[in-house]
């Protein structure tokens, strides 16, 4: 399988999601070839592609379709759906990997989802032997824009809580990556609301690697996908194993009439479900990888 290059192209040199890209490519190669300039890159050979709106990255494409080189491209952070992924009509184009879905996109025969992850040396600090205590009932870290006040407020009725406010994503006035590990470690829920821009944020993802039960809203007004915006990234599951609802008063009341059997439950199901699709989504990496290579 020498003949297949996996190469990013980043204008962004502390590569957020480094760490969750290096697993799910683990089964192709050892480390991702990171590039910062688009003339860099190498199009000599069929090519994974990972890139976002942000690089020139259609510069590579044009270079490898001139070469009659066959690709695969990884599309990182299009939160806004602002990509017209008018290469998908290229036969030269192989598949698309996006970790944002795009409803026009479910059935797409050339097109696979994948979740978020989680943020670099996320993994780091819990590969520790101390247990800890979940003495936590849910716990929040984030900024407390538009309708996360109310979910804020709506949440105190369980007291064992911790919050951590900022002002904005990978500001400095938020949690270190460790305290953030730290406190999702003794949390039995995590809080999971959507993002700026999207119905999808990091912290679900983050909240499953850390064995938390994640609380979410089924679907926001910019993503009605139904069931749930979940059944899009999760495919093929028909009950998932965490808290959603259509409100966050849904939410809480379905949390109130938990029992302890049922919180235990949950929490093994979620760990189930989480070690399946991470293994699935890196089978896929693999896959279109192989496709390359044919």
């Amino acid at each position: 399988m020498g003949d297949v290059r996996v190469q990013w192209l980043s204008s962004d040199q502390n590569l957020f999601e480094s760490d969750w890209l290096s697993y799910l490519v683990s089964d192709i190669q050892d480390h991702i070839n990171i590039e910062y300039e688009w003339k860099k890159i190498k199009t000599d050979k069929n090519t994974v592609l990972i890139c976002n709106h942000a690089v020139p990255y259609r510069h590579v494409l044009e270079e490898l379709r001139q070469k009659g080189k066959r690709y695969v491209i990884v599309l990182l952070s299009d939160e806004n759906l602002l990509e017209p992924c008018e290469w998908l009509h290229d036969p030269n184009c192989v598949g698309l990997l996006r970790n944002y879905i795009h409803p026009n996109q479910l059935s797409h025969p050339k097109v696979s989802f994948f979740g978020l992850g989680y943020k670099r040396e996320f993994t780091k600090y819990l590969k520790t032997e101390d247990s800890v205590e979940r003495s936590l009932v849910w716990s929040f870290a984030g900024t407390p824009h538009g309708e996360r006040q109310a979910m804020l407020e709506a949440f105190q009725i369980f007291k064992n809580n911790q919050i951590h406010t900022c002002s904005g994503f990978g500001a400095d006035d938020g949690l270190s990556t460790k305290k953030y590990v730290n406190m999702l470690r003794q949390s039995t829920f995590a809080l999971c609301p959507e993002g700026q821009d999207s119905m999808d944020s990091f912290r679900l993802y983050e909240a499953l690697e850390a064995g938390c039960i994640p609380i979410t809203r089924a679907y926001s007004k910019q993503f009605m996908i139904k069931p749930s915006y979940w059944h899009g990234i999760f495919r093929g599951i028909h009950d998932l194993p965490f808290i959603y609802g259509d409100t966050w008063e849904e939410c809480v009341e379905r949390v109130k009439n938990i029992s302890t059997g049922e919180i235990r439950a949950l929490k093994e199901d979620c760990e189930t479900m989480w070690i399946y699709y991470k293994q699935l989504w890196k089978n896929n990496f693999k896959q279109y990888y192989v496709k390359l290579c044919s």
